[in-house]
């Protein structure tokens, strides 16, 4: 990083002046005053700063010593240093006499504010190279020496199993924010332009994921945000897949629970991959260009369905898994009135509801035209 600028020169040059009642002055490495309490002064070459910087050490310029140098003025001047060398000079414009015990407690405010700002640049460099590292694992990119060496370098173990979660709200940055108290140290993240996108450590008991526990957390933090931020999130989890090339698979899952739970759950917030395989597996053939030749019966529904009591039965049919009996209590009708709309979705499709093969055809239709 660049030691010293006018920035954070002048940033050491207000904090210091709150310390002491007197004038201060930034010179850096070619000893111009790059910041002072007497704005006149910036940008003007101070030959006591060139002494410190040449001989290493303090400088003190008294009253009657003044006419021996150009631009400046009575006072001392000292060496400010980072990590054992000079990056610039600090004056305090007075009689020495009188500010001399103030002389190392404005250099060691100095270097230390210096030194803040040195490891916060660090930490922001760390961050961006975190980020580009998952990036890298949510690609699926080939991973060279230098990515691994980088992970290490930064304390990050790319074997410790992972899955990806996607987190997406209109406030991103508070949601940001009051994530990172929630996240384990061997949780990965990265802030998407439409989205918080996690790595997030998972645990595994005889190489089977808990699928369970992590879906009990994030309803934990969707009801936290809601309930305690005020704050709606959608939540996406993607399944476990083994090895680093895994990631990318999880997080591609993610993505369209995402996309495909917004439109076939609207009212829901919370997606797992694991439970929609096939609406998955459709959207994903869309985006590829791979069409499945499967007639359009849906259309037909709309046709002749115009409350949607069709659609809607055969949906609950298929999500109880033919169940006549939990069918027809969660429609609240008689099993007769489900049996005469099973057989009017055969009249006006062609196909039985009743029938297996007919049944997964007629679901997909109904799939593929929602996710349209």
């Amino acid at each position: 990083m660049k030691y010293l600028d006018k920035r954070l020169a002048q940033e050491i040059v207000n904090r210091t002046m709150t310390i002491i009642n007197w004038n201060i002055n930034v010179m850096n490495e070619q000893g111009i005053i790059i910041a002072s309490g007497d704005e006149r002064r910036v940008d003007a070459v101070h030959e006591g700063a060139l002494k410190v910087i040449e001989t290493q050490a303090g400088f003190e310029i008294a009253d009657t010593e003044i006419g021996q140098f150009h631009g400046v003025k009575a006072g001392i001047n000292l060496p400010i240093k980072s990590f054992d060398k000079v990056v610039g000079v600090i004056g305090i414009t007075g009689n020495p006499t009188e500010i001399r015990h103030y002389g190392e407690l404005v250099k060691m405010a100095a270097e230390m504010i210096i030194q803040q700002a040195f490891l916060m640049e660090e930490m922001q460099w760390d961050e961006r190279l975190k980020e580009e590292l998952v990036t890298k694992l949510l690609d699926g990119q080939e991973y060279d020496a230098l990515f691994f060496d980088r992970a290490k370098r930064l304390g990050i173990d790319v074997s410790i199993p992972r899955t990806a979660v996607i987190i997406a709200s209109t406030d991103k940055a508070r949601v940001f924010k009051s994530l990172r108290s929630k996240l384990l140290k061997d949780d990965l993240h990265v802030v998407h332009q439409q989205y918080i996108i996690l790595l997030k450590k998972i645990a595994l008991k005889d190489g089977v994921w808990n699928e369970a526990a992590t879906k009990l957390e994030l309803n934990k933090w969707a009801a936290y945000f809601e309930t305690q931020e005020g704050i709606s999130v959608e939540i996406a989890l993607g399944s476990y897949h083994s090895g680093m090339e895994g990631l990318s698979f999880s997080y591609q899952e993610a993505v369209h629970a995402l996309k495909v739970g917004r439109k076939l759950s609207p009212d829901t917030t919370l997606y797992f991959s694991a439970d929609s395989k096939l609406p998955i597996f459709l959207s994903q053939a869309q985006e590829l260009g791979l069409s499945v030749s499967i007639e359009p019966y849906v259309d037909r529904f709309k046709q002749q369905d115009k409350k949607g009591e069709l659609l809607e039965t055969l949906l609950m049919y298929v999500e109880e898994n033919g169940d006549v009996n939990k069918v027809a209590g969660k429609l609240f009708i008689h099993r007769n009135t489900l049996r005469y709309r099973l057989e009017r979705i055969n009249e006006l499709t062609g196909k039985d509801p009743r029938k297996l093969k007919e049944l997964v055809e007629l679901y997909i239709s109904v799939l593929q035209n929602q996710l349209s």
